[in-house]
């Protein structure tokens, strides 16, 4: 039989050969190590950063746990009547800021995509009584994950609008913490009352974290949750900025513990054989995981599904977003997984209605990591360290009139005679070889409409031809750490980092100060890039960095040459 499907509550998983095959292979392995009922328990003894934070008394976001979300509805509610009706004097809020990184920020912007935060916000709309109109029912979420400084530019141009932003901080690093800041002394800039400005801001963290103490210090409410992982999209990270953007997660946890019973059997488990299809496609060689298919019902799923997968495996299982740029042809290194595809015509299909998705995902990301040898509650790699001399010295060559000039930063060899753009970017793809791809890191504002994202996904599509392999596409601090893929770990896979790197940074029109420093969030940017090209350097990676002196124009001249028309 070429194909075969597994449904199971409200979700079904089809795959044709020979990706049934390789499941097959590896499901005998997780009924030996007994993995649904280990999951099914929490067995902390299932991976050693379980059990290490056992013994410590910590508690972790774990796969497929809607649990920890449980008191969100309630707590979301206290905090929504402080917000929005408790206010007296406050402009009502208007837009939900979301702090952070990984994949809960990524599932948070999903279930607040899906709930319709793209609807008009209806501000300065009046009723039929000449009255303000009350807040939308759901409120437009705008994600700070990185020092890009155009949302935060974009954000201080708008008075009124930040007078009615509340801010979720859903993260305990330094460059999130960073982010907390700025945000908060542009909204004292526009006028609110320092006092009113910390109740807008509501941190979600551990106990005991660098951000709890931080929430305590400067007045923010806290909500409480396990230390982030992964594993998150149903915990309190992700579900307070979405529940306070309006989105209805009450009914969102229901119908995810629907799911459950089906994911504790060892048989006719959807998410046990999602895990065996994705993780026995690695061990047989097939490396890169396409997600493809027609998610417009639920818009952002497919980036999460990316991001999840990555930290999850460590970087083993490569994964492309369909939209980030495609190889011309089929590699036999490549399989496509699509959400709501074709069961008879695609490699594997995932359908089903969003909270479906999430706890199916979470599950077999989690059997995937566990096929693969990897850790997926570890740490995430630390990041390359900041610096303003990636070690390439002056440009190779500047394309363009100053002002406006593509700057073009290599130690590549076979790159470094290049003339003009369209020769760099020929002989950039000829070293992407069979099994390889191209990442591209782009250091811009991802805002497909207000920034440089079309066209940087334009341009991943035109190099994706041009080398006939897969374009990955990142932005900056919203991906994974360029070259942090580990060596080969036993499990008879080598899938260490196979990239050519093309990194992208660029001057910001509008830059944004850092507070009680000398830098702005520019030169943060800058510093992030420059550390990564040397730490892909170092790992002995191909990596070309190409500086715009204006954003707008050097991605047209980009486009240009990328099409062959420079």
């Amino acid at each position: 039989m070429n194909h075969s499907s597994v449904a199971a509550g409200s979700i079904a998983v089809t795959a044709r050969k020979p990706l049934k095959d390789a499941a097959e292979r590896v499901l005998g392995r997780l009924w030996i190590d007994r993995v649904p009922a280990r999951l099914a328990a929490g067995d902390p003894t299932l991976w050693p950063s379980a059990a290490a934070a056992e013994a410590e008394g910590r508690r972790l976001c774990a796969p497929a746990r809607p649990g920890p979300g449980r008191d969100v509805p309630e707590r979301v509610a206290e905090l929504r009547r402080s917000l929005f009706e408790d206010a007296a004097g406050l402009a009502a809020p208007s837009r939900i800021v979301l702090i952070g990184q990984g994949a809960v920020v990524r599932a948070a912007e999903a279930i607040v995509r899906t709930a319709g935060a793209d609807a008009p916000d209806g501000q300065g709309d009046q009723d039929e009584r000449g009255a303000p109109a009350a807040p939308p029912a759901v409120l437009p979420l705008t994600v700070l994950d990185g020092p890009e400084p155009g949302p935060l530019a974009r954000l201080a141009a708008d008075p009124a609008g930040l007078a009615g932003t509340v801010a979720v901080v859903a993260g305990d690093d330094p460059g999130t913490d960073t982010l907390r800041r700025v945000l908060l002394d542009l909204m004292r800039d526009a006028g609110v009352p320092p006092e009113d400005a910390g109740r807008r801001f509501v941190v979600v963290a551990a106990p005991d974290s660098a951000a709890a103490k931080a929430a305590a210090e400067a007045g923010h409410p806290l909500v409480e949750a396990p230390a982030q992982t992964a594993f998150g999209a149903l915990s309190p990270y992700a579900l307070v900025p979405a529940a306070l953007a309006g989105a209805d997660v009450a009914a969102l946890l229901e119908a995810a513990a629907a799911e459950l019973p089906a994911l504790a059997r060892p048989e006719d488990n959807p998410g046990l054989v999602l895990g065996a299809i994705l993780g026995g496609a690695v061990r047989a060689g097939r490396g890169t995981l396409v997600l493809g298919g027609y998610p417009a019902a639920l818009p952002g799923l497919d980036g999460w599904a990316a991001r999840l997968l990555d930290e999850a495996t460590g970087g083993r299982l490569g994964t492309v977003v369909q939209g980030g740029g495609l190889p011309v042809a089929p590699d036999p290194d490549l399989f496509l997984v699509t959400l709501d595809g074709r069961p008879h015509q695609d490699d594997a299909t995932v359908t089903g209605p969003l909270a479906a998705q999430l706890v199916v995902w979470e599950y077999a990301a989690a059997v995937a990591a566990h096929l693969l040898g990897r850790d997926p509650l570890a740490p995430p790699p630390r990041q390359a360290p900041l610096t303003l001399d990636d070690g390439t010295g002056d440009p190779v060559f500047s394309d363009g009139p100053p002002g406006r000039a593509v700057e073009v930063h290599t130690t590549v060899h076979p790159l470094a005679g290049a003339t003009d753009l369209e020769g760099l970017l020929e002989g950039l793809a000829t070293l992407v070889g069979p099994r390889e791809r191209l990442a591209l890191v782009a250091y811009l504002d991802p805002d497909g409409t207000l920034g440089e994202g079309a066209a940087v996904r334009r341009l991943a599509a035109l190099l994706a031809a041009r080398c006939e392999r897969p374009v990955t596409v990142a932005w900056g601090a919203r991906g994974p750490v360029p070259g942090a893929v580990p060596p080969d770990d036993g499990t008879g896979n080598d899938q260490r980092d196979r990239g050519v790197y093309l990194l992208v940074t660029g001057n910001a029109v509008r830059d944004v100060p850092v507070p009680d420093r000398h830098h702005r969030l520019g030169m943060l940017q800058l510093a992030r890039a420059l550390g990564d090209a040397r730490a892909v350097r170092e790992d002995g990676r191909p990596v070309v960095r190409l500086h715009l002196q204006d954003r707008r124009a050097g991605l047209a001249r980009l486009l240009d040459a990328a099409r062959g028309e420079g």
